[in-house]
């Protein structure tokens, strides 16, 4: 289906008009439930050249453009982001043919975020002058998320940590809350004496002591 100079114009209109939006302080809504005013909510700003492909493992909506600045409102409480660097350096033409520009991308990267409410974060990591640089920043991307005092609150990992992490806990847990304490045998189902000797271990002091006196006395 064609798309008519008029239509395809207006799209991108639109599209800008959507990018400014963003980029001018827009929240986007990231959480389940009724939209949160902002002061309810942890503000987490995407700058240039950092792409959030998703939050608590929700896709997010991702832009062309990478040197834009995009807001996200976190609940409070735990939060799982995934991103990656990116950015597009020009290159020299050789030919009609030869691509104008690169574009550098990192493997996916993640961070979990102790979110509270009110306050503003940021991604805080090495910038590339060149070409180069970007290549080799990409190679072992690595950032932190940072508050509005420039504090580091956590640190970026391989994708898939926090994940084997949470299970792991969770097997740790299954196993201590399977260890019960050994109970007693059931003394109606032992004979007499079985069932003598397990009361008389269970008895302190003063109690066989007692017994004692009776069971001589008969």
């Amino acid at each position: 289906m064609k798309v008519s100079f008029f239509t395809a114009k207006l799209m991108l209109v639109f599209s800008v008009l959507f990018l400014v939006a963003c980029s001018n302080g827009r929240i986007l809504k990231t959480y389940e439930g009724d939209v949160l005013a902002k002061e309810q909510l942890s503000v987490l700003t995407a700058p240039e050249n950092i792409v959030v492909l998703s939050i608590n493992e929700k896709a997010v909506k991702t832009y062309l453009l990478s040197d834009i600045e995009v807001n996200y409102g976190l609940k409070p409480g735990k939060n799982l982001v995934v991103f990656q660097y990116e950015s597009v350096w020009g290159k020299v033409m050789r030919g009609d043919d030869t691509p104008r520009s690169e574009k550098i991308v990192s493997k996916p990267k993640e961070v979990l975020i102790d979110a509270k409410a009110g306050e503003q974060l940021n991604f805080r990591f090495k910038k590339a002058d060149n070409v180069r640089e970007a290549r080799l920043l990409a190679a072992a991307f690595e950032a932190e998320v940072i508050d509005a005092q420039s504090n580091a609150l956590s640190v970026s990992t391989e994708l898939g940590v926090y994940e084997a992490g949470r299970k792991a806990r969770e097997n740790l847990e299954s196993q201590a809350e399977a260890k019960q304490p050994e109970a007693l045998p059931d003394t109606a189902s032992l004979q007499a004496l079985d069932a003598l000797k397990v009361l008389w271990r269970s008895a302190n002091a003063e109690e066989k002591k007692a017994f004692l006196v009776w069971a001589f006395q008969k």
